[in-house]
Order: C-alpha cells, then structure tokens, then sequence
C-alpha cells in the first residue's frame, strides 16, 4: 500500500516552516536564563541546522519514494545496523509526539489567562484534551485537509513573525530611543551552561528540514526538496535577527521566565498596545500549526518504518485518500500519554534525548556512508558526531539524571511495545482489520447530506452566538483583556470549523470529484463510442472511440448532427428508439453495422429559455463482426451437427490408444524403478568401498597402538617373573613395592588396550551400519556426533584414494541441539555423499590451481527452535546456476564416466525431503564455493 502524490510543492512548503515559528516558545526560554548569552547558542546551531537541511535534501534527491524525512533516511543510512536505525527513528519520532500535548498545555494555559479576568472558569483536563484531539479529528479526513489549512495560517504567522524581526532590528538600528545595537558587555558563559542551552536550542535549528516527511506523496518532489534550501536560508534571521531584537529590548530582568512578557516587551517600543494582539496571534497559531505538523510527519514516520520492515506491518496501512490510520491511533495515544504525564519541563527534556541521540547517528551514518553520492562532508559529520557526544553528555546530563535516563530508554519502550504487537492476535494490531475498515468506508453513502449539512451549520452558528453574547456581557466589565481572547477564539474557531468541515462536507466533496476522475476517464478509456448530443442531435462532445469508429478527429465531429453520418436515424432525437441497429457508410470503406443506445433526455420538462442545456448521451458499438459471426455461426452449426458422430467414433478410437499408452508407460514405470533400485545398489557398493577404505585406515592407529602396549605388557610380565624366581626367598618391603608398580603399569596398559580395541570395534560398526541396504528405524540421534564421525571418515577414505589429498577441517557444533529422531543409517548416507563431493571438488580444484589453492571444509550445525540447521561447505569449484537447478535430478552428474552414477544427491534429497520431511538445498557460486543447507525437524512430522 502505497501513498499516493496528491499534495502540491506549497502544501508540503508550509509543514517545513512550523520548527522556524517554534522559535517563539524557545527563544524566551533560554533569553531569561543567560540573557545575551544566548547568542552564542544559536549561532551554532544554525550553522549545524542548515547543512543538515542542505544534507537532507540531498538524501531526499537520492530516495524521493521515502516518507518520513530524516528517522527514515537515518534507517538507510544505518542499514548495516539496523537496530541504531530503528532506534534514531523512534527517537526522533516521539520527539515529534511530545510537542502536540506541550502545545495544548500552551493554549489550556492561554485560555485560562484570559477567562479568569472574566470570572469564567473551565475543566483544565478538557480544555487540554480537546486541544490534543482536534488536530486528529482533521487528520483521519486526509492529509489535504491538514496541509490546506497549514498553509492557509502559515504564510501570515511566519509573516507577521519577520516583520517583527525586522521592525526590531530596525528599531534597534536607527531610532533614536535604541538602547545600542551591540550590547556593551557580554556576561560570562560556562561550558556546561553552553551545552545545556544548545541542548535544549536544537529542538527548534534541527527541526526546520520537516517538509522532507512529505516527499513520497508530493506530486513534484524536487520542488518541495528545493524548498528545503529556503527554509535553510530562513533560519539565521529567525534564530538570530529574532533572538538578538530579544536580547536587547527585553532586557529587564523583572520579566523572568515568561515568554509572552519577553515578547511583548521586545515589541512594544515599536508595536506599542497591538503588540499583545499580534503575539497572541503568533503564539496560538504557533501551537495549532505545530499539532498540525505532528499528526501529518509523525504517522509517514511509522509509515515509512513499516513498509521497510523495521516495525509491525500495520503501521503500513493506508487508505485511498491517505489517511494512516494505525499510525494516527499511536501518535494519539502517545500524545495522550504525555498529557496523562503532565510535567512539561520533563516530557521536554526527556523527548529532546531522543531527538539529539536520532541526529547524532544521523551523523554517524553519514560517516559511515562516506564516498556515496548521497553524503555530503561526511568528515564534518563525524566531527559533529563526536562533538555531540560531549554536549548529550555534559549538556543533558545538567538537566537531570533521572530525565537523562528516562530519555534514553523511552524509545526502546516503544519498540518493546511494537513487539508486543506482533505477537498479540488481536485484530487492530494486524493490517486485515485496518483494510476491511478503509474498503467499508469507501462504498460507505450519506443517507441525507444535506440534512446532515443543515444540522452541522445550526449547532455551529447558535454555539458561536451563545459563546458571543456570554462574551460580551463579561468583556462589557473588563474591557482590556477582550481583544487578545478574541484572537485566540478566532482560531480556534477557525481550526474546530475545519474539523468539522472534514467530517462533513470535505468527504462528500472529494466524493464527487473522485466520481467525476472516475465518469471522465470512463469517457476517455471506453471501447464503445460515446458522443454526446443537444436537443437538435448536434455532437458536443465525443470520445477517442469515436474518433477511431469514424475515422475523424473530435473536432471534426463536433457541430455535425449525428443523423447525417448515420442516415437511418430520424432528423428528431425525440423520435430515435431507444435501441437501435443502423448503418453506417464510408467511402472506400466496408458498410459497419452499428449499435445504437440513446440516453433519456436530462431536464426533459424544460422550458424554452433553457432548452439549450437538454442534451442526449449516445453510445455506439460495432456489431458488425458480430453480426458475421452470427451468421458463420449458424452455417458451421449446421456443419457441426453432420461431425458429431465422427468425431465421436475417433475420440473412441483416441481413447483406446490412451489406454493402451497408460499401460505400456506403466510398465515401463516398473522396469525403470527395477533398474533405479539396481543403481542404488551399486552406489551403495561403491560408497560402502570408499568407507571401507577409510575405515581400515582409522583402525590401522588403534590396533597399532595395541600391538605396542601388548608387547610392552609381555616384557612387563617377563620382568616380573624373572624377579620373582631370582627373588624368591629374600623379597622384602621395597620389592614388594617395586612389584606393586609393575603390576599397577601392567594393569593401566592392559585398560588402554581394552579402550582402544572397543574404539575399534565401533569403526567396524559404523561399516557395517553404512553397508547394509535396507533403510533402519527412527531413533534419537546425536548429530553433532554422528557427523564429526563422517567427516573423519570421509577425510580418511579420500586419502587412501588419493594419497596427496589434504584438506583444512573446520567445525562449529551446536551443543544445544541435543538429540533428534532420525533414521541415522539414511541419515549418514547423506552426510556421507554431500563430504565426499565437497573433498572430491577441492581436491580437483587442488589439482587444476596447485600450491596457490588451499582446500577448506567448513561443518557447522545450529539449533532453530523445533528444527536442526546442518550446513557443509567447500571452496572447492561450485557450480554455474544451470548445474544447481539440476543438482537433485536422478542420473545427473557433472563427474566424469566411471566416476559416478548421478544418484547421490538424488537419493539425500529424497532421504531428507521425502523421508524426514526436511529441507535440502544449495548454495553455489562457480569457482568459488559450494554450501549444502540441511534443516532437519527434532520430531517426525
């Protein structure tokens, strides 16, 4: 489920321009805590913040089908560590959630500021919530209906806010009553007051590069990447011309820590009384953009996540007017969460860890990523990266330990969280449910909109008279705090008449218009010709079909009446069946028969001065080779009839052949399984000779090392005897003692003898075991042991065929595997043909490369769960991806004559596949490697 691009370059625009307004709530902030100073912080990080956006937009450039922005490019960037990745992503996104419930405090708080005066009081929780919620309410009517109302309150808040700049800074510059426009001392800044502040600044110089969100679903993305300049360009006279018009007109410190008292007193030496007008202004547009933004960019994160795989898949859900739906519900709950959370401060500090840990590996994956296209300075970015390291240390650390930590682990809660999900059978949490929901909303009708529309607009007229005139008795009391209260319901209003325009008139208006893409280009695409007609029968309007049924162009059509290119029609529209068949004649062409459907007349009851408007919609099909082959079809009917009987005496006929095929391809079926069985047996004469060899050559060590302590025993035993006769009679303590070391050597020799001669003994065994023809029965297995026996076997039986065979060993055994119900003589058979392959292909590649090639076996087993993994692999001389599709196939061998029937690898498939219901399958890559894969269940199935 894709986005679909249906938001224009300035939709996408004005989401890139809510972190330059975030500069109001900000900028106060860290003025009231180390006054000019501040500077000094936002110098730098404008500097950082638009090479980051010129970055983004690069990457932007090389991924434009990307939603999200810069969490998503993050994930590429990091795709070797993808944990990091999914980590920077979640981080930045709840940086992103935490803002919407801040801003709805802010707005709860500016209310109550302004109704207190009046005497009139309302439930915080409410107020709170009903801020949180409303951006949602647009937000499941379709990003449109969010990015139109952005842009419609962003070009005058952004506006109003640069004219505020550049008053001040004016002001400064040239009015007699300026203060100075450079400060006459600069107090002193620690490094870890420094760190602290430019901590807390990069929630806003970070931010301005949000328009890269919209990207995947913008119908001209290079233009809204372009942007992404601008909004770089924007940001030292936002950032810097705004803070320093503050640092130098709000200068008293009895102001404290209020940012609209800052505010309003760095504009009223040149705003004077409108000043608190326009700052309520921007502060509430502010808050209401910036939730605006969240429930747009906060969802195509999850989105984006989603489709990549990094979180559960439902998040990918989205409908036709895209509306993402599950991505929405979280971004609400979150939200909700951190408004249950209540602490402002603490939500902030602890949003921003994860904002600043999220650049930083976007730092560091740019570092990583150095050389690519993508990337620009990436030695810059890993300065950056390592510099932001000291300030996430010294800077957020000096906000709190406690928040520190919070901070770190909050985005791993959420991933934990989505886990959880996956796991949960509960529908909402899996894509069906979200599908079934957006495909009942679609064939979804409005019993009566108009009805619903009258209703909509009486609540809302009536709510807002009663809100008026409770106002206006109260405002005729206390006066002066009307105008800024006006403001703030002025757009509050004008976002809960948006909302409620979504859920009522947006949806039918998109409705009609998808209706009519839809009628249009059924006009466009029909097969049939589709002309449209006025009251006289004149064309209007005609369809490509048309033009090719008539063989002109549309132009040349229109203005004709249709009853001059088809004569048999009446001059009257009025008179024309409904249906009809008629003829149409072109010159030098075959006469067509046409069919012809005519619509009932629209305004049929018209009067005269708007009897233009009647028109007729005709439709006309060519039935011409139909009508042939009505007739072609009633002469072969005839035809047909005559066949019947013949073709029913030869399909008699052709069914006694089959029969008779069916037999003799049976028989042939049971010699050719005769002579399969006969080939087994060979190949198992000749693996069991290959065994047998490298069984003799591993008892050759045992028996040696018995004859060895066998005869040392004889000499023991000699020695003691001869002792004793020359002793006899004169034997005293150290004898005796002599003696008991002899027999206690002899004693030992003789146990190593018996081990030795049992190890022997389970060689012969094996043998036996791998000779014997019928297939064994189903035991628990250990198959790390059983396969470290063929491997040894294996080695030792290559040797003695090929004396200057050798081969490097390595294995890695999975202890934990424990046993496995297995038939081990089929089992071994397989291990057995897979080794011997591998050492026969090193040791012809050995043979082919000399000293320059070093042959290399590589065993490895690892325990899944309920099934066992077995991998063998060789360097030796794999295969072309032609030999790998016919590996498995009877009779197929790629060894010379002589050296091998074909059979092997056939046979371990059906051993594995068919017999232990297992998998088995091949990697390879010529010349290079060859690697066996066997997954074997711990239980029959």
């Amino acid at each position: 489920m894709r986005l679909h691009r249906t938001l224009s370059p300035i939709e996408t625009w004005g989401f890139g321009l809510t972190a330059h307004l975030s500069w109001l709530s900000i900028a106060p902030v860290i003025h009231a805590a180390i006054g000019p100073q501040a500077i000094f912080v936002w110098l730098p990080g404008v500097i950082v913040g638009m090479l980051l956006n010129l970055q983004v937009k690069r990457l932007g450039e090389h991924f434009p089908d990307i939603a999200g922005g810069t969490p998503n490019y993050a994930t590429r960037l990091l795709r070797n560590y993808p944990r990091l990745g999914r980590y920077a992503a979640i981080g930045y996104f709840f940086s992103w959630v935490s803002t919407l419930p801040i801003n709805a405090v802010v707005l709860t708080e500016l209310i109550k500021v302004h109704l207190e005066p009046l005497g009139i009081s309302f439930p915080d929780p409410i107020l709170k919530i009903g801020f949180t919620v409303l951006a949602f309410i647009v937000a499941f009517s379709g990003t449109r209906a969010l990015s139109i109302l952005h842009s419609f309150f962003i070009i005058p808040a952004l506006g109003l806010l640069l004219v505020f700049i550049v008053q001040g800074l004016g002001w400064l510059a040239f009015s007699p009553n300026s203060p100075g426009f450079f400060p006459t001392s600069w107090p002193s800044l620690t490094f870890v007051d420094w760190a602290k502040w430019f901590f807390f600044s990069t929630y806003a110089v970070y931010a301005c590069e949000s328009s890269s969100a919209f990207v995947a679903d913008s119908r001209r993305p290079a233009e809204t990447l372009r942007f992404l300049s601008l909004a770089a360009w924007l940001m030292p006279p936002i950032f810097l011309g705004g803070s320093w018009v503050v640092m130098r007109l709000a200068s008293n410190p009895e102001l404290g820590e209020d940012p609209v008292l800052i505010l309003l007193a760095a504009s009223r030496p040149f705003w004077g009384q409108s000043g608190l007008l326009i700052l309520t202004f921007l502060i509430v547009a502010s808050s209401l953009l910036s939730c605006a933004t969240v429930v747009s960019n906060c969802p195509r994160m999850l989105y984006q996540l989603a489709l990549d795989g990094h979180i559960s898949p439902v998040f990918a859900v989205v409908s036709r007017r895209g509306v993402l739906g599950p991505a929405i519900v979280l971004t609400l709950l979150l939200s909700l969460l951190c408004l249950l959370w209540g602490n402002v401060p603490q939500i902030v500090i602890v949003s921003n860890i994860g904002w600043f840990v999220s650049i930083m590996l976007v730092h560091l994956g740019l570092w990583l990523r150095r050389g690519r296209p993508e990337v620009l300075l990436s030695r810059l970015a890993l300065g950056l990266f390592l510099i932001e390291i000291v300030i996430l240390v010294v800077g957020g650390s000096a906000w709190g330990w406690q928040e520190f930590l919070i901070g770190f682990l909050f985005p791993l809660a959420i991933l934990a969280a989505d886990r959880a999900m996956r796991r949960i059978a509960f529908a909402p949490f899996h894509p069906a449910w979200w599908i079934q929901r957006y495909k009942a909303r679609v064939h979804a009708q409005a019993v009566d909109f108009v009805a619903l529309e009258v209703v909509v607009l009486i609540i809302l007229i009536c709510s807002a008279v009663t809100v008026s005139w409770v106002l206006g008795i109260k405002l005729n009391a206390t006066s002066a705090f009307g105008s800024p209260l006006l403001v703030v319901l002025l757009l509050i209003m004008a976002f809960v008449g948006v909302a409620i325009a979504c859920w009522t008139s947006l949806p039918q208006v998109v409705a009609m218009d998808e209706a009519r893409e839809a009628a249009e280009q059924l006009f466009i695409i029909a097969l049939d010709a589709i002309v449209v007609l006025d009251e006289n029968g004149v064309i209007r309007n005609a369809n490509p079909a048309a033009e090719r049924l008539f063989d002109v162009t549309a132009g040349q059509l229109i203005r004709h009446q249709l009853n001059q290119l088809l004569p048999g029609l009446a001059n009257e529209p009025d008179e024309w069946l409904s249906r009809s068949e008629q003829t149409l004649n072109q010159p030098d062409k075959t006469s067509r028969i046409l069919e012809v459907a005519i619509s009932d007349r629209f305004f049929q009851d018209a009067s005269a001065s708007n009897r233009d408007l009647q028109e007729y919609v005709v439709i006309l099909r060519d039935i011409t080779e139909r009508k042939q082959a009505e007739e072609a079809l009633q002469k072969a009917n005839e035809k047909l009839e005559s066949r019947v009987e013949k073709r029913t005496n030869e399909l008699r006929q052709t069914v006694e052949q089959l029969q008779t095929e069916i037999q003799e391809r049976q028989r042939a079926e049971e010699n050719l399984r005769a002579m399969q069985n006969q080939i087994v047996v060979q190949e198992k004469l000749a693996s069991l000779g290959s065994l047998t060899a490298g069984i003799a050559h591993e008892i050759r060590n045992p028996l040696n090392f018995v004859n060895n302590f066998s005869e040392l025993s004889v000499e023991l035993a000699q020695e003691l005897f001869e002792e004793i006769e020359n002793q006899a009679e004169r034997l005293d303590a150290n004898t005796t003692d002599y003696l008991g070391e002899l027999l206690n050597d002899l004693q030992q020799n003789l146990q190593k003898i018996n081990h030795h001669g049992q190890r022997a003994d389970s060689i012969v065994s094996n043998m036996l075991l791998h000779s014997r023809g019928q297939s064994g029965h189903w035991e628990p297995t250990d198959i790390n042991k059983l396969l470290a026996e063929y491997v040894n076997l294996s080695y030792h039986g290559m040797r003695a065929k090929e004396a200057d065979f050798n081969i490097t060993i390595t294995t890695a055994y999975d202890n934990e595997i424990g046993q496995v119900e297995v038939v081990p003589q089929d089992i071994s058979r397989v291990f057995l043909n897979i080794i011997n392959n591998a050492c026969y292909s090193t040791h012809k590649k050995k043979q082919t490369l000399g000293n320059d090639f070093s042959p290399l076996l590589d065993v490895k087993t690892q325990n899944l769960e309920n099934r066992v993994e077995i991998r063998i692999r060789d360097n030796g001389k794999g295969m072309t991806s032609e030999v790998r599709d016919k590996i498995f196939n009877p009779f197929f061998t790629t060894k010379p004559a002589g050296e091998g029937t074909g059979l092997g690898l056939s046979i371990s498939h059906d051993i594995i596949v068919g017999q232990h219901r297992g998998e088995l399958r091949v990697e390879s890559e010529a010349e290079q490697y060859a690697e066996f894969i066997i997954v074997l269940p711990k239980k029959p199935i």
